[in-house]
């Protein structure tokens, strides 16, 4: 056997593996012996079926078989001696120089073509910087989440006339374009918050009206959601997208949600007994609880922001088209050369970020240990069940996470979650990290985007 290597540029090379009856006919003797033994034909008693016919009916099939094995083991061999770190498997191509008869065999030439993964350098630096946006627990912010805590564990009671927040028990008419009830048009009962429609003209139309008033509506701007509105109407989300002209809306009942009053009562179902024993404890208390929800939230979005900006900074070059031409030939299912074009640059992104990960994790030797992944589980299982008023012991979570870890793709996920965290805390020590302070909603606006 012979293996040559062509190298067309940094990123592509060509292997070509040449095989003379030497290196094949022993191994496909055996095999052609084996599948005697097993091999049921009529008028043969098993195991005793003349090798000619057996090299006759289904030597070219196992011929080609041992031949692919053979191929595999040289060019994966030839890989690791090599230390070539090629992307996705190499792929076979067809040349003017190969040879190969499967009908008279002699002499084969089989030709590979090769990915290689681009030489990544990441130099995690001072010079190197990135943005961490944190929320801005301001005053409106607490105010806002202690009254959202007050109402619920507050009240409903049924206001005369409806206010910015409350909501209405309401029936919904389809009209006609003259305004008329739609002779078979959609009906419904339902409920309308007014607090969150976000078009503040219907929002002013619904504010100020008693039991039995009657308003126009476009139901598009009672809910921008379409599965929420076909809920709300009765009909299908497909419907939906179809819908036009105004509605009639009666107010048949109104309610109002009031908040219970910041007292003892209230701390306590909140915070525990005597945790918490005013109303200035409590907005500490709220302070504090959010700032720690934002943190995680802060550290997720720094994970996805920082991604971007490195991949965008390095941004390593791929074998583009080998890669392309892999993810046609190893898909299950036919794909379209427009659909690759479409996807391909999303793919390429996160296979860029593998690279530079990878080279991260050993420029600074990462190591991920199965005592770390599972005190990640433990944790994680008893932040869930704290969230119930549940605690456990270390015995039962020691269980309980023994048991998730005995799942094989439930490990990768932990193993890949906490190498990308240590990846951050080494970017976020090593380089300039630009904190910002936005806004609660000025984040979810950039977490949503």
């Amino acid at each position: 056997m012979n293996i040559t290597q062509k190298n067309i540029d940094a990123l592509n090379a060509e292997l070509t593996i040449r095989l003379e009856p030497t290196d094949y006919n022993e191994t496909y003797e055996k095999a052609i012996k084996d599948y005697r033994k097993n091999v049921n034909m009529p008028g043969f008693r098993p195991g005793h079926v003349p090798v000619g016919l057996v090299k006759q009916r289904f030597g070219k099939s196992i011929l080609a078989e041992q031949i692919n094995k053979m191929l595999q083991d040289a060019i994966y061999k030839h890989i690791s001696e090599n230390n070539i770190n090629v992307l996705g498997n190499p792929l076979p191509v067809d040349t003017d120089n190969d040879l190969g008869n499967w009908d008279n065999p002699s002499d084969f030439q089989f030709t590979y073509q090769l990915g290689i993964a681009p030489e990544v350098t990441v130099a995690l630096d001072s010079a190197m910087m990135f943005d961490f946006y944190r929320v801005d627990v301001n005053e409106e912010l607490i105010g806002r989440q202690m009254k959202d805590l007050a109402r619920r564990y507050g009240k409903l009671s049924s206001p005369e006339t409806s206010d910015a927040e409350d909501m209405l028990m309401a029936d919904l008419a389809q009209l006609d374009a003259d305004g008329n009830n739609l002779e078979g048009g959609i009906q419904s009962k339902t409920t309308v918050s007014i607090e969150y429609i976000k078009d503040e003209d219907t929002k002013k139309n619904l504010i100020g009206l008693k039991k039995d008033d009657v308003v126009k509506v476009n139901p598009h701007l009672l809910s921008t959601n379409h599965e929420d509105l076909a809920r709300m109407l009765g009909i299908t989300h497909d419907q939906v997208h179809h819908l036009s002209g105004l509605f009639q809306l009666t107010v048949t009942e109104i309610k109002r949600m009031e908040p219970a009053e910041l007292n003892q009562e209230l701390f306590d179902k909140l915070f525990s007994e005597n945790k918490v024993t005013s109303e200035a404890e409590m907005k500490d208390r709220v302070k504090e609880d959010l700032e720690k929800m934002f943190e995680k939230d802060s550290e997720w979005l720094f994970k996805r922001e920082f991604v971007k900006t490195i991949v965008d900074k390095v941004n390593p070059t791929l074998p583009d088209a080998f890669l392309k031409r892999w993810i046609i030939m190893t898909n299950e299912k036919p794909i379209e050369e427009e659909a690759i074009e479409k996807e391909y640059p999303s793919y390429a992104g996160g296979l860029k970020w593998q690279l530079i990960q990878s080279k991260i994790i050993r420029d600074n030797e990462i190591k991920v240990t199965m005592d770390e992944a599972k005190s990640h589980v433990k944790s994680i299982l008893a932040e869930r069940y704290a969230q119930y008023g549940m605690s456990l012991e270390d015995e039962q979570l020691e269980e309980l996470a023994k048991k998730s870890l005995s799942n094989r793709e439930e490990v990768q996920n932990i193993y890949d979650f906490l190498y990308e965290d240590k990846v951050a805390k080494i970017v976020r020590e090593k380089c300039t990290i630009n904190v910002k302070k936005l806004s609660y909603d000025e984040f979810v606006h950039k977490v949503q985007h």
